[in-house]
């Protein structure tokens, strides 16, 4: 067995020298020679493209507040009214049709608006209301209005609202009710406080009117009982 395996090893290693080849022999003496581990991957360099995008750290400061009016095709009122006017203004506000014997301010969802009005300041003193909305519908009784807008505050502190009404309205700062002046009732007047900061603050004004007749719908601001109409940022 010695020879044979002897006489093998002679005539492949003959092989090899004559064909320059380099010849691992394995006997049974030892283990045969491990073979090489292929050489790693080159690295990766790094890319040199677009960085991803961060995620946004304040997505909610970004999103419309959930009162703000949504965009509608109501038609502008063609001429002022008590109200407002079709042209423009710090407050927009949007009409609806109510249900008759309504009694306090309604839930405007699923509601359709049938006209468009801007107003810069409440100061609706009480007064027969007729004629209703011009270019949309002569409604003079059993509607509600909803305005919302901005308006500045110079310094920061406690501000008191005054609200009339004829007949019920409701104030909101900032999504936070105010003023609660709602029900059924002749021109009436409610006041609320909140504290604000120094900047820019939205507002929204919710009103109803009943059965025919007076309207009113005023709003003041003021410190320390010194009231002055509350102006919109345009």
């Amino acid at each position: 067995m010695v020879r044979t395996s002897s006489r093998i090893a002679s005539c492949v290693l003959a092989a090899s020298l004559l064909g320059g080849c380099h010849v691992t022999i394995q006997s049974g003496e030892g283990p045969a020679e491990a073979s090489r581990p292929p050489p790693p991957p080159p690295a990766k360099t790094a890319s040199r493209g677009r960085k991803p995008a961060k995620p946004d750290p304040e997505p909610a400061r970004r999103k419309q507040p959930k009162w703000r009016l949504p965009a509608s095709n109501a038609p502008r009122i063609t001429a002022p009214n008590a109200f407002g006017n079709g042209e423009g203004g710090a407050f927009r506000g949007l009409a609806y049709v109510i249900p008759e014997n309504t009694k306090k301010v309604p839930s405007f969802d699923g509601l359709v608006p049938f006209a468009m009005l801007f107003t810069d300041k409440f100061e609706v003193k009480s007064q027969a209301f007729s004629g209703g909305f011009p270019g949309a519908l002569v409604q003079n009784e059993w509607f509600a209005l909803r305005f919302e807008g901005e308006f500045q505050v110079p310094k920061e502190g406690v501000y008191q609202f005054r609200l009339t009404s004829d007949d019920g309205a409701i104030l909101y700062v900032d999504d936070k009710r105010v003023v609660a002046n709602d029900g059924i009732h002749t021109a009436k007047t409610e006041d609320g406080e909140t504290r604000l900061a120094e900047g820019t603050h939205r507002l929204r004004l919710d009103y109803f009117q009943a059965a025919r007749g007076t309207v009113a719908l005023m709003l003041q601001m003021g410190q320390k009982d010194k009231f002055e109409p509350l102006v919109g940022l345009r």
